[in-house]
Order: structure tokens, then sequence, then C-alpha cells
């Protein structure tokens, strides 16, 4: 498994703007604190994978800033020979995830890109709460969702479900976590 360091390099040699850079390591403490949170209530998590994974989330950002970045990441990591655990987070962490039905409306290559372990989850909410780099409240980028896609669009209606799932993991709001335990204020 790739180190942190050797991740933050990896996004430097693919010319990952700064800006990007700064945005996943604030992604990566994001999802780091969530998941000690959960690792504290007795769930089986793999830290390594959430910091690194954190940080490799966006690299496909380098190719597009379209939905289709989630995609590419997973393909430029696979291609590389990066941990498969960390291709699948970079795929899957676009929106609340990309059903099959949508990922062929929008020309993505058959498949499945919803997160489904726990650290694709962690890395996928936080981050939806990470804005460049500072933490924001879920609500505003639901709202920014529901203006781009719909009030009922099936990528807020799985952000809020995921959000649930987590609440009810950690008996407690992820945000409140968050906020408690990152030093860049929402």
């Amino acid at each position: 498994m790739m180190n942190e360091q050797e991740a933050i390099n990896l996004l430097k040699k693919k010319k990952s703007p700064e800006a990007l850079v700064k945005h996943s390591v604030i992604v990566s403490e994001v999802s780091t604190a969530l998941a000690l949170a959960l690792k504290e209530k007795g769930y089986d998590i793999d830290l390594e994978l959430v910091r690194v994974g954190g940080l490799l989330h966006d690299i496909g950002r380098v190719k597009a800033h379209s939905v289709h970045h989630g995609y590419l990441g997973g393909k430029l990591l696979r291609e590389i020979g990066i941990d498969e655990r960390i291709a699948r987070i970079a795929e899957r962490h676009v929106g609340g995830g990309i059903s099959s039905e949508e990922a062929k409306k929008i020309g993505l290559p058959k498949g499945r890109y919803i997160p489904e372990s726990l650290e694709e989850k962690i890395v996928c909410f936080a981050d939806k709460i990470v804005e460049i780099d500072h933490v924001i409240p879920l609500e505003k980028t639901l709202d920014g969702l529901r203006e781009e896609l719909g009030y009922e669009s099936s990528a807020v209606q799985r952000l809020i479900k995921l959000k649930d799932e987590l609440t009810r993991m950690l008996n407690d709001d992820p945000e409140k976590i968050v906020k408690k335990n990152i030093t860049k204020e929402m």
C-alpha cells in the first residue's frame, strides 16, 4: 500500500494544481477523522486506505473536470499499478455515486460507480463536505446538486442516505464529529 507522502508525490507528478493537492489533503484529514470515530465504535476500517484514498480520490481531475473524473482517476490508478481498493475510491466518490443506468446516460463504460465499502463511503462523504480547502455543511453541497440536477435527483437522495447511514453507525452527526476534529472550520 502506498503511503501518504507517496500519494502526494503522485498528485504532483501528475501535475495536479496546488488547489487540488490542498483539497485532497483536507479530504484525507476529514476522512481520517470519520474513520477514527467509526473505529472507536468498533467498525473494522483500514485507516491507511482511507488516508491514501482521500488523497487520491480526485486524481482524475488532471484529465477532466466533469463527472468523468472519477472513472478516469480509477483508470489512471489501475494503469500505474495502484491498489485496486484505492482505484475504486476514486471511481466511486463522484456525487453520491453513479448508478449503472446513470453511467450509461452520461457515457461512462458499463459499471457500477456507487460507493460500497465503508472506506469508499467515508471518502465520498468527506469529499462532499470539503469545498476546495475548507469544510462546508453538506446542505450547501446538496443545494448545489438540487439546483443542477433537481430536488429529487438520485445523487441528492444517495447523499442524504449516505449521511443517514454514517449518522446511525456513529450514533452522532458526522458533520459535528468532523467540526470537532478538524481545524479548517465550517
